[in-house]
């Protein structure tokens, strides 16, 4: 990433006030820190994970709290051995009995010389405050790519939620290392010094051609995260559809293991929150009574949680004219207002929207071309502002972090805005930054160059 790109950007972006994390050319990429693959919903660990070449795994990842004595962790090793791409070690290591938000520093040494640092923050307690960013349709390789992770970074978030779409457009693990780890470890260390966390997207998970993309469907191999979403199996309902050569196959089976399909839907906590993240791929058919059972099983578990997210790429409610079509989760908003979710988290359309809160109501058990119909109910005295308890899920559009705007055109037309839209923003590229302290709720919408472009409270 050192030549010119037609947009100005040569890859060497440093954001003010963070040194690179990275000492050395020997790792193809940077620690990066996961939720990790826990079978529960709980907090208290975090997972690191980096990739070197075959040959090079003598790493040794150690890790403290400030204040406290170096503890080493023992990695556990996947190889990515498939057509078209260099075979790589992925190394996974738990950070374990991590109190509640504290500075933890790491270090990364290879043959006794020191070739990574970093520190994230540990996840917090349900007393404690804190702070999370949202974006994505971000891996384009862009310079506004880079000034959303920048300014991500500047923001010091304790979480990121990344809403799908990460690299562009195949999910290829030469795209991941073309036009995503750049941008967010090393030089960019978002995803280095941030607990990451990601819904998949269509151009992430929904093309399982593997004649066409040997090196496709990287999310199932380079992501840590929860399995403990519905219980799917390769080549069944509601999974995206792997094709091509057997060894193709068999080779992305290998190095994917156990998350492919089970990390495509999957929960967890975070302080006085939970998270459901869901895939909403056309593939995935969310009339299946075993799947809203698991969504709503999930939401039921949370209720002694003060707030309740989802996440999950297609939008159900928006107003671009872009991705019109995209309606299908609206199957599930029924569920989403049953478990009390407050924030409905999307990306798939390039912008930045939010809803009125929506009601489910009388459209309850309808049928889908009624849901289909965008005269929802809704809570419309709340503002957010001077009114700041809803009756109703918000839903927001949060897909403007790197990829080309879609509709800008509508920014200043409210009149053709479905009725449900309450801000639209296409102009520039954004993220939200959300800080909870309690039963209080503050997003601040930040664009490319830090300009505050939208704001609003929820209160319980």
């Amino acid at each position: 990433m050192s030549e010119r790109r037609r947009d100005g950007y040569t890859g060497r972006v440093i954001v003010p006030g963070f040194q690179t994390n990275v000492l050395s050319d020997a790792l193809l990429v940077p620690p990066y820190v996961q939720l990790g693959q826990r079978a529960d919903a709980g907090t208290g660990s975090v997972a690191l994970v980096w990739h070197v070449a075959a040959g090079s795994e003598e790493t040794t990842l150690r890790f403290r709290t400030e204040g406290g004595d170096w503890r080493t962790a023992i990695p556990t090793d996947k190889r990515i051995d498939v057509p078209t791409a260099a075979v790589r070690i992925v190394r996974t290591a738990t950070l374990d009995r991590l109190a509640a938000g504290a500075k933890v520093l790491y270090r990364l040494d290879r043959a006794g010389t020191r070739i990574a640092q970093g520190s994230f923050v540990a996840p917090k307690s349900a007393r404690q405050p804190y702070r999370f960013a949202v974006f994505g349709d971000c891996g384009v390789g862009s310079l506004n790519q880079a000034r959303i992770s920048g300014g991500a970074l500047r923001a010091k978030p304790d979480f990121l939620v990344m809403t799908g779409d990460l690299v562009y457009d195949r999910g290829r693990i030469s795209e991941y290392d073309a036009k995503f780890f750049p941008y967010y470890t090393g030089r960019l260390p978002l995803m280095s010094s941030v607990l990451t966390v990601s819904a998949p997207g269509n151009h992430d998970i929904l093309t399982g051609d593997l004649e066409k993309y040997p090196d496709g469907l990287a999310y199932f191999s380079f992501w840590s995260q929860p399995l403990n979403g519905p219980a799917l199996v390769p080549g069944g309902p509601s999974v995206t559809t792997v094709k091509g050569p057997e060894a193709n196959v068999a080779a992305f089976r290998r190095s994917a293991g156990e998350n492919f399909p089970r990390m495509a839907n999957f929960s967890f906590d975070y302080a006085n929150a939970h998270w459901t993240v869901l895939d909403a791929n056309p593939y995935v058919d969310w009339t299946d009574p075993a799947l809203r059972a698991w969504v709503a099983n999930d939401l039921k578990k949370a209720k002694g949680k003060t707030w309740r997210f989802v996440a999950f790429h297609h939008p159900g409610f928006h107003s671009s004219k872009a991705h019109a079509e995209s309606k299908n989760m609206r199957l599930v908003a029924d569920l989403f207002e049953e478990g009390g979710v407050d924030v409905v988290f999307n990306g798939h359309v390039h912008n930045y929207q939010r809803s009125h809160p929506i009601l489910v109501g009388p459209k309850k058990g309808v049928p889908k071309a009624e849901l289909d119909k965008d005269d929802w109910p809704l809570d419309t005295r709340f503002d957010g502002l001077k009114v700041t308890r809803k009756k109703g899920v918000l839903y927001v559009v949060d897909g403007a972090g790197g990829a080309g705007l879609y509709n800008p055109e509508l920014e200043a037309k409210a009149g053709e805005w479905k009725p449900f839209t309450k801000e639209y923003k296409a102009n520039v590229h954004s993220f939200s930054v959300v800080d909870i302290d309690g039963r209080t709720f503050r997003l601040r919408q930040i664009d490319a160059f830090g300009k505050e472009i939208d704001r609003w409270t929820l209160t319980k």
